[in-house]
């Protein structure tokens, strides 16, 4: 829940006035409107990437005011952007394990590694070869990779942030799929866009 965010930058330029909205579990929340909304600020309030100058936020009935994107994990919120932030010379297991990495005898355990970033892909429908280096893939994949990262800290909140943006029609569709799994568990997506027939087909709240 949030309850009358604002923000302004340079003392200016107001990016938020007022915002107030309640997102519900085991749905798919859409923000729209034109570039320059505000759409993208909000997102990154509720992923700790940006503090609000007033207002206030809660999630499952408890005060939440993320100091930054670890505070968010924390509580079971992920947010993938829309410039991915993925290293492109490791594999896609590699960077999806980045910073949690499984460890045997004190090192890290690659064949684990590869073993769980697999089950982790098949599990959502997002298939992947764990072993390929990020730059061989194409956008969708990487996208996958990001999304896939965030599952494996079990968020129950994910935001996606214009995910369609550079995906082809066949990727958006194989997103799409990826995100009804995620309502059928219960969690719940909010869905950055400003294309109105990709809302209308994925979002239950606008």
């Amino acid at each position: 829940v949030c309850e009358g965010l604002e923000k302004t930058y340079g003392g200016t330029l107001r990016a938020l006035g007022g915002v107030s909205l309640s997102v519900e579990r085991g749905k798919v929340h859409a923000f729209i409107g034109e570039n320059g909304a505000g759409k993208s600020t909000l997102a990154k309030i509720i992923g700790g990437m940006v503090a609000p100058d007033a207002g206030s936020m809660s999630f499952d009935g408890e005060p939440y005011a993320p100091g930054n994107p670890r505070d968010a994990h924390a509580h079971g919120i992920g947010m993938v952007h829309q410039h991915f932030a993925l290293f492109p010379a490791l594999t896609v297991a590699e960077n999806i394990v980045l910073g949690d990495e499984p460890l045997r005898l004190g090192q890290v355990d690659v064949a684990l590694a590869v073993e769980e970033v697999r089950a982790l892909s098949e599990e959502y429908g997002m298939p992947l070869d764990p072993r390929r280096r990020v730059h061989d893939l194409s956008v969708g994949e990487q996208q996958r990779v990001e999304i896939l990262k965030e599952l494996r800290r079990d968020v129950e909140l994910l935001i996606l942030d214009e995910p369609t943006a550079v995906l082809t029609p066949q990727e958006v569709e194989k997103l799409f799929k990826g995100i009804r799994r995620l309502i059928r568990e219960n969690r719940t997506v909010i869905f950055i866009a400003h294309k109105l027939e990709e809302v209308l087909a994925i979002a239950d709240e606008i």
